[in-house]
């Protein structure tokens, strides 16, 4: 077999339920398992351009919940500046 044909495996600790969950999406789909794991992992390790990148508030892991926070901490003092200099 070709070197670029060559498999190699990846194994990933599901609960029961959340497996079933995902095999019976992959099948509705009409893809296997594996297929469906490709995908989804293609579709991680590709770059996001401009136009596809996901907003702020939809961003996950220990970052993103960090910038929300202090973006939506600058909006609010701009609200508030911007509230007394009507007053």
């Amino acid at each position: 077999m070709p070197a670029s044909k060559q498999l190699g495996v990846l194994s990933v600790r599901l609960p029961e339920p959340e497996l079933r969950r995902i095999k019976s999406l992959a099948a509705s789909r009409g893809v296997t398992l594996q297929e469906a794991v490709h995908q989804a992992l293609e579709a991680w390790a590709s770059p996001l351009s401009p136009t596809t990148a996901l907003p702020l508030d939809v961003l996950q892991g220990s970052l993103a919940g960090f910038e929300v926070e202090k973006l939506m901490r600058q909006e609010r003092k701009a609200e508030l500046a911007k509230d007394r200099r009507w007053s």
